[in-house]
């Protein structure tokens, strides 16, 4: 469970990060170019269309996005550029968000690759 302090500092980064979203959108819709190095990334939203079905509006951008990981609590940033990759290459869901940091996304991949193989070799007895 979260303390206050904690969640208060959740709230203030997704404020920050929608503020920053605002923004951008605003500079797009004028014209404007986004900076690049700037944690924003143009998406391909032709490529974004033909793999998800979706009412929402897709994004014309990446933005680097704070998150904490679910396992250990660490603070994290999903970049613009693997956003960009888990969308458009893996073709990730558009609503999927990062929720592990790396260790723990190594972790839990090994941890379910040994139970695989363990019920594997139960099956065989």
């Amino acid at each position: 469970m979260k303390s206050n302090k904690q969640r208060r500092a959740e709230i203030k980064a997704h404020r920050l990060e929608r503020a920053a979203r605002r923004v951008a959108e605003q500079r797009l819709s004028a014209g404007e170019r986004p900076v690049a190095g700037a944690g924003l990334v143009v998406a391909d939203t032709a490529l974004l269309a033909a793999h998800n079905n979706t009412y929402g509006l897709l994004p014309t951008f990446y933005v680097d996005k704070a998150f904490t990981c679910r396992d250990c609590g660490a603070g994290e940033v999903w970049t613009a550029k693997q956003q960009k990759w888990w969308y458009e290459v893996a073709l990730g869901n558009i609503n999927s968000t990062a929720v592990r940091c790396r260790a723990c996304r190594l972790a839990r991949r090994a941890l379910l690759r040994s139970g695989a193989a363990a019920a594997q070799e139960g099956g065989r007895a």
